[in-house]
């Protein structure tokens, strides 16, 4: 029975005190000593993990030993000159395409929160047509834009529009599109209160921009845009349907004179993966950089490589990440 916050005294411990006084010696920090709690070993996740192991290992044996699978062929060609041109188109039309639709982005979405109507319906259909319309199926236009413009401004729109402007028109226009709607998310998500405060002391709607939600806005949008980055440099590979001469364009250009398809396109995979590879970790400094609080909670590099690379115990993980 409890009593004003105590065990009362009943029949079977009459005389003696309401609650027992730990000894002070097994008590420590708050914690009592001596008490060690058992884990469980994973089983489950050993088994299921010996399991993805032995795939694993199986697949990479059946393929090192597999004698159509020309080997040689792909060191050959891994770091051929040729390659390396492709692999520069291919950062060329990434790199120059985000940006030109980050800074398109920027304005379509001023555009959609806009007060004036017009501009906010402009904004939309743009977004709207432009994520609506495959990459592929605009890159085929743009190369064929003169069947409907033979001229742009007095001069030869076949000599204007090569391969490599054609997919950067495309992919520019298309990452546009998305990337609207996230860096209009990243300015909804600061509150209006903030640009109404910055009102209220003199800033214009401008300054109130650029001094309050911006800076703001760019700690949210930083993370999907590393995404959008990531997916533009696989989807740089549509521009090969126009020989746009980028990495998978060279390599096709290649396994057509010596007819060695899959190893070249081995040679591709292998390349696209280590783009990617320093794509993300190039993402993850960046983050660090514009939001310095996610380090605690995102762990060091160090730890961002176990996590993704090493079979870590996802407890232990979480353990870490609460202790002070």
């Amino acid at each position: 029975m409890i009593v004003d916050g105590q065990v009362a005294p009943t029949h079977d411990n009459v005389g003696k005190p309401p609650f027992t006084v730990l000894d002070p010696t097994h008590v420590q920090d708050g914690q009592v000593a001596g008490i060690q709690a058992k884990r469980r070993k994973p089983y489950g996740q050993m088994a299921s993990g010996a399991v993805i192991v032995a795939i694993a290992a199986l697949f990479i044996w059946s393929q090192a030993a597999n004698e159509n699978l020309d080997w040689s062929s792909v060191g050959e060609f891994m770091f051929h000159p040729v390659i390396f041109k492709g692999i520069a188109v291919t950062l060329e039309l990434s790199v120059f395409s985000m940006l030109i639709s980050v800074v398109l982005a920027f304005g379509v979405a001023l555009m959609c929160q806009s007060r004036n109507r017009l501009a906010a319906i402009v904004g939309r259909v743009y977004v709207w047509f432009f994520r609506g319309v495959p990459l592929l199926v605009q890159i085929l236009i743009w190369f064929n834009l003169a069947v409907l413009f033979p001229k742009i401004l007095g001069a030869d729109t076949n000599q204007l529009i090569s391969g490599f402007t054609a997919g950067l028109c495309a992919l520019s226009l298309a990452e546009s599109g998305y990337m609207a709607e996230i860096i209009r998310g990243g300015i909804l998500s600061v509150s209006k209160g903030q640009t109404d405060a910055g009102l209220s002391i003199g800033l214009t709607r401008g300054q109130a921009l650029r001094r309050i939600v911006l800076p703001q806005t760019i700690r949210v949008i930083i993370p999907p845009t590393g995404n959008q980055f990531i997916g533009l440099l696989k989807a740089s590979s549509l521009v090969s349907a126009i020989g746009g001469s980028d990495l998978l364009t060279q390599t096709q250009l290649i396994y057509g004179q010596n007819f060695k398809i899959v190893p070249l396109l081995i040679v591709a995979t292998v390349w696209y993966l280590i783009l990617v590879s320093v794509a993300s970790i190039g993402q993850y400094f960046l983050e660090q950089k514009f939001n310095p609080d996610g380090a605690a909670a995102g762990g060091s590099f160090r730890e961002l490589i176990r996590r993704n690379l090493l079979l870590r115990n996802r407890s232990d993980l979480s353990r870490k990440a609460v202790q002070p």
